[in-house]
Order: structure tokens, then sequence, then C-alpha cells
């Protein structure tokens, strides 16, 4: 009789453990797909942070206008005011009354207790791709982006570990890193184009580590093909160019060949691979400024995938 009872309680008991232990493999599922989507993001800042340190190195903008601004001196001794399209209005009249002579006027009041008032005004100004490479690099902004990427890859790699990620590619990617901060320390554009294209190459090793979908490995190694192309022309290396173009193309192919996502974004797909081979063509000329037009076409396209 004691052994029909205890029979029912000990089947409870693995009942109940069975359940306690779906529970906490749901939780840590649940867990690992918030860690995923974390990286996911982590990955997606530094593409944008790296990509942007490699066109500045060209004085490369992806927007085809750029802000400029001016400052303006407001005379109140001339009582006149200058402006960028070079017009200036009179703050007074000779034909005002007495009272309305005597009443400041809200610039005067805006100007009161200076001698000089500054503003700042701004405008449009036109960035062609065809100066690329011409100027000089802002190396003070790019020293302090390599440094922002420095300081977000010591919580990066916590979570790629997390995630099993190979950890001689953490390392490698920090190898890197530090030899890009030495290159742009130097103010090297040669060494720190080669260096930090290679950052980036490591973005679709990772993206593959954490299950990322096809078409997001692909992208992310056709624009890996397409950095490397860029880093090579600096130093005229156009066979080196062609082969990173040729396997950009081939990258590229696995994208079309995706049905299911090709459908929903045909034309931005179909129009990324006809820059591709426009690009690719191009290369005959062996012609930095065209490489550069091309090439920024061809990212601004990949980025809207």
């Amino acid at each position: 009789m004691k052994k029909t009872k205890i029979i029912p309680f000990v089947l409870f008991l693995i009942i109940i453990s069975l359940f306690a232990l779906a529970g906490c493999q749901e939780g840590q599922n649940n867990s690992n797909d918030d860690v995923k989507e974390k990286v996911s993001q982590e990955l997606d800042y530094l593409d944008s942070q790296i990509v942007g340190i490699l066109n500045k190195l060209n004085n490369i903008t992806l927007q085809n206008y750029s802000i400029a601004s001016e400052e303006i001196s407001l005379g109140e001794a001339s009582g006149t005011e200058s402006s960028s399209g070079g017009e200036s209005s009179s703050s007074g009249s000779s034909s005002s009354s007495e009272e309305e002579q005597k009443q400041p006027s809200s610039q005067e009041q805006a100007n009161s207790g200076s001698e000089n008032t500054n503003i700042t005004t701004s405008q449009m100004q036109a960035s062609p791709t065809m100066d690329s490479g011409q100027g000089d690099i802002d190396w003070n902004e790019i020293k302090n982006e390599i440094e922002i990427i420095n300081d977000a890859w010591a919580v990066i790699l916590l979570d790629l570990t997390s995630l099993n990620v190979d950890n001689t590619q953490i390392l490698n990617f920090s190898t890197t890193l530090d030899d890009s901060i030495l290159s742009i320390k130097e103010e090297n554009k040669g060494a720190t184009l080669t260096n930090v294209a290679k950052l980036y190459s490591f973005i679709p090793i990772y993206e593959n580590a954490i299950s990322s979908s096809n078409s997001t490995k692909n992208i992310k190694q056709a624009k890996s093909y397409l950095l490397n192309a860029y880093s090579l022309v600096n130093s005229d290396d156009w066979t080196g160019v062609e082969n990173n173009i040729s396997e950009c193309e081939r990258a590229y192919s696995n994208i079309i060949n995706d049905i299911e996502y090709v459908k929903d974004k045909e034309y931005k797909v179909n129009r990324t691979y006809v820059l591709i081979n426009e690009l690719k063509n191009s290369l005959t000329y062996k012609d930095k400024n065209l490489f550069y037009v091309k090439y920024k076409n061809l990212l601004e396209s990949i980025n809207t995938l």
C-alpha cells in the first residue's frame, strides 16, 4: 500500500523537474537571442564607424552636400550688418519721427552693452567626389573616432565571447585595432587604409558566428571586398583592386540567388549589382578619381539593402 503512494509522488516530482528544466532552457534561449540581437546592432555600429574612417582618409562623404558655417560681425558703430550675400541694411531712417528715433531698434537692443556682435550663418555646399583624395586629412577627427571604436570594442568583445565566437578571431580584431591606432597616431595614410579595411573584414566573420541571415552575411562580405579594393587604390595596386572587386561580385551573386530576400527588394538588389559591374568595367582606366565616384555610388546602394 505504501509503495503505491510513493510511485505517484515520484512521478509528480519527475514531471515538475521536467517543467522546470524546460522553463530554464526557454529562458536561456530567450537570453541568448537578446544577446545576438545586441551584438547584431553593435556590429552595425562598427560597420558605420569603420567605413566612416576609411572615407575620411580620402575626404569622401556619402552626402552630396555639406553644411558650411560662416561667422559674421554686426558693427554697431557703422549701423550696418554684413551678410553672407554681401547685402547690408540701414538700422535707421532720416524721415523717422523724433519719437521713433528715440526708440532703439531690436537690433540695437541685441547689441547694447557690446561693441560688436558676431552671428553664425550656414549654407549648403556641394561635395563633389571628383575632389576625393585631395586636401588635408583631418587626423584629429580620425584619432577621436578610432578611440571611440576602441572603447566600444571593450564591450563588444565580451558579448562575442558570451556567444562562443572563436576566441582567435576576437583576438585578431584586437591586434588589428592596435595596429590601426598606431598607424593613425603616426598619420600614415597607406598603413591606416590597410589596417582599417582589415578591421572591417572581421564583421562578416562575426555575423556568420552569430548565425545571422545568409543575405546579411553576404552583404557584409561583398562590402568587405569593396573596402579592400578601396584601400589598395591609394598604392595603385590595380591587380589587387580587380581581384577584390571580382570577389565582391561573386559574394553578391549569392544575394541575387536568394529568391526569398530579393522578392521584397528586387529594385535595390538589381541596382547594386549593376553598380558593381560599372565599377568593375571602370577599372580598365586605372583612374583613382573615377574609382572613387563609382565606389561612392556602390557603397550608398549597398547601405540601402
